[in-house]
């Protein structure tokens, strides 16, 4: 399952611009589809699960 930028920025409750921000500096791994951002459910549930720590 891949999520836009609005899915995350919707589940986590933060700004769309916080998450293109922690993809740009890798916070959250993404890949681009064209010029649209998409990240890996796997990937962001790694991602809050090494932020909580």
């Amino acid at each position: 399952m891949f999520y836009t930028v609005k899915d995350v920025a919707e589940m986590l409750k933060i700004p769309e611009s916080t998450v293109y921000e922690y993809v740009r500096n890798h916070i959250i791994p993404s890949f681009k589809i064209g010029k649209h951002v998409r990240v890996r459910k796997q990937d962001l549930d790694e991602c809050i699960e090494r932020l909580m720590k």
